[in-house]
């Protein structure tokens, strides 16, 4: 569950933040919308532990 929220945290400042990195801003925003997917499924991978 710990990593699940890093990832989304992660994902979501990186993609704050991808404006700042100039030539590589595209770069970025893949990498936070990747960590933010990733988050997702590890929530939803979760979800059948908590039934």
């Amino acid at each position: 569950m710990v990593a699940s929220a890093v990832c989304l945290v992660t994902g979501v400042g990186l993609a704050a933040q991808a404006h700042r990195f100039g030539p590589r801003s595209a770069l970025a925003e893949s990498l936070a919308g990747v960590l933010l997917i990733l988050g997702l499924a590890l929530i939803g991978s979760g979800l059948p532990v908590f039934r």
